[in-house]
Parts: C-alpha cells; sequence; structure tokens
C-alpha cells in the first residue's frame, strides 16, 4: 500500500524544479501531485481573500490588482511510494529544492528526537 508525504514550497518553479527531479531519480509521474493554494482572487487568509478591488486602485485592472493564481500563495507537492525508503529519498530531494514539511505533528517529533524524547 501507498504512503506519501506532502510538503509545501513557496514558488511553481522551485516545485516544477523538484518534481523534474523526482522523476530524474525514478519517481513515477503519476505519484507526484502539485497543486497550489492560490487563486485568481489572492492566496486565502482565513476563510477571506486578500487583496484590494480595482476601484480601490485607482481604476486599475483586474490583473494589476489581483495576482495569477501561479504566482501567489504556496505550491503543495505530493509523493506517493510504497517503500518508506523512497519516501525518505523523495523528502531529500523535495528539501534540497526548498521544500519544507509544514506538519505541526512532525515538527513536534523532530523536537522530541533532539531533545532524547520517543512519542509513545
Amino acid at each position: 500500500m501507498d504512503t506519501q508525504i506532502v510538503r509545501v514550497i513557496e514558488e511553481i518553479e522551485d516545485a516544477e524544479r523538484a518534481r523534474k527531479a523526482l522523476l530524474d531519480a525514478g519517481f513515477d509521474r503519476d505519484s507526484i501531485e502539485i497543486s497550489h493554494t492560490g487563486d485568481e482572487a489572492g492566496p486565502s487568509e482565513a476563510n477571506f481573500t486578500v487583496g484590494d478591488s480595482p476601484a480601490v486602485k485607482g481604476g486599475t485592472d483586474y490583473k494589476d490588482v489581483y495576482t495569477p493564481g501561479l504566482e501567489i500563495g504556496k505550491c503543495v507537492i505530493t509523493v506517493s511510494a510504497a517503500d518508506p525508503a523512497r519516501l525518505e529519498q523523495a523528502a531529500a530531494i523535495l528539501e534540497q529544492h526548498g521544500a519544507k514539511d509544514n506538519d505541526p505533528a512532525h515538527a513536534a517529533a523532530r523536537r522530541n528526537e533532539a531533545s532524547g524524547l520517543r512519542s509513545s
């Protein structure tokens, strides 16, 4: 059964470079998914979108006020594999391309490992 890792990268260009590196390392194209957290209305803040209406900007048209979705927000990369060692390899490749693990549970586990504590 496949398991997966999820990482976040700021820029779409970096995400695409990471995907290429994963493919070059032998990962199957179908095992790599990139999604984007932004949309045409701007990055989301809680349940709201941020950005001004064109009227606030003095009549600037929509494209100048709301940056296109692929230029804002963050990219989420999901990599699936059956072998945990392959996921470790994917995590290392993604880290080389600036990907971060934003899962608070993983951060807590790393802090516990660093301090010599083990989770039960």
